[in-house]
């Protein structure tokens, strides 16, 4: 089931690329995109980053192989589609992913507020990385005020540094409980963000990858709750 959804949604890529390719040198190509599709792009490739950094914790922390098998899906669609949204940023005319990589959304609307970033030395790069990430006076518009960010993504489906420092200490049965747990909160909010930009985006081929990402992510959610119950979790 899992390398199937992977193998589904990887086909969809293609079409999303060549699509945008032969639409290089329409000279109105910047019209296809409002600023809520560019704000989800832009929000969407940390959230994805975060979803890989918490896979890439699960070959020295479990033996479980659903979840060997689950993070190996997680990191190769999550990589391909952060590919994909860099190349609808430059379709867009807009800031690409240098400008976004690296930081969570919560630590976005930190940012914004002009809070900075505060952490610890852990692996999953609290500090040094996500630093690199917005600032107050960034081309990246008027769109991605906090407010707007809060509206598109919850709060309740973002990860908090305890409960990243807490996935980072956990092991074995206790670590794999909390990572259904943190990755179906994760998954919860991809699939929020991207039901909120069907509904206010232009872009077809936006709304397209925001299909894409509810399908694959409520199987993935409705998966790991069901592991979550033969786990006793």
């Amino acid at each position: 089931m899992l390398c199937a959804t992977g193998a589904a949604s990887t086909a969809g890529f293609a079409g999303y690329v060549t699509t945008g390719r032969q639409d290089d040198e329409d000279e109105d190509e910047d019209t296809e995109f409002n600023a809520v599709d560019v704000m989800f792009v832009r929000m969407m490739i940390p959230h994805h980053e975060g979803a890989i950094q918490m896979a890439e914790l699960v070959p020295a922390r479990t033996d479980r192989e659903e979840l060997r098998d689950l993070r190996t899906e997680i990191i190769e669609e999550q990589e391909a589609e952060i590919d994909l949204m860099c190349e609808l940023l430059d379709d867009a005319g807009v800031a690409g992913c240098d400008e976004v990589g690296g930081m969570m959304p919560h630590e976005m609307g930190e940012m914004m507020r002009g809070n900075g970033m505060h952490g610890n030395d852990d692996e999953m790069h609290d500090d040094d990385e996500m630093g690199n990430g917005m600032h107050d006076d960034d081309e990246m518009g008027d769109g991605m005020g906090p407010d707007e960010m809060e509206e598109m993504m919850p709060r309740e489906h973002m990860m908090t540094h305890d409960d990243r420092r807490e996935l980072r200490r956990a092991e074995n049965e206790e670590f794999d409980c909390l990572f259904a747990e943190h990755m179906i909160r994760h998954h919860e909010g991809a699939v929020a963000m991207s039901e909120h930009i069907l509904n206010e985006g232009e872009s077809e081929r936006i709304a397209d990858l925001a299909d894409d990402i509810i399908d694959a992510q409520q199987e993935e959610i409705e998966l790991m709750e069901e592991w979550r119950n033969d786990w006793n979790c």
